[in-house]
């Protein structure tokens, strides 16, 4: 459990929709780009420089949605509310878009390649994201793209709806 919410609050770096200035943030830097899709990685380090948490993943924005895919973990928000999805738990949280403590990832510069850096610092762990392959895609996304269909889970996937 410890491991999924330190994956939760790296991920949620790269969302960080708290910042005082969106345009400084990793957040607005990508929502500047439109509609994207991008491979990201991240490791988180103590005060010690012990590698607490290292991932891969892929994430996909569109507006204030987004859609991200991250080992057995999916994130998905559609505005207003967001779904967590722990697949090998079978697991899924249903909250407000603001209930998870998403982090203001700041430090944030572009590389030659168009890549993007951006670092942060939540519960003393230094969180380093890079955002690499960013596109463009031709067509939208559809709005079923950034929501989790409970009925389309399986019987054993515990449930837990937040939302007021």
């Amino acid at each position: 459990m410890k491991k999924i919410f330190a994956i939760l609050l790296a991920l949620a770096g790269i969302t960080a929709v708290y910042a005082q200035n969106e345009a400084e943030t990793l957040w607005g830097e990508l929502k500047k780009q439109g509609q994207v899709s991008m491979d990201f990685s991240l490791k988180g380090t103590d005060p010690e420089g012990v590698v607490v948490s290292s991932e891969t993943g892929k994430a996909y924005m569109q507006g204030d949605c987004y859609r991200i895919e991250c080992g057995d973990m999916l994130i998905c928000c559609d505005g207003t509310s967001m779904w967590l999805y722990n697949r090998d738990s079978e697991e899924l949280v249903i909250d407000c878009d603001e209930a998870l403590p998403f982090m203001k990832a700041t430090d944030v510069k572009k590389d030659q390649k168009g890549n993007v850096n951006a670092t942060y610092v939540a519960d003393d762990i230094t969180f380093k994201v890079k955002v690499s392959n960013i596109t463009n895609p031709s067509a939208a996304f559809a709005p079923s793209f950034f929501v989790i269909d409970v009925k389309s889970l399986s019987e054993d996937v515990i449930v837990t709806d937040l939302r007021d």
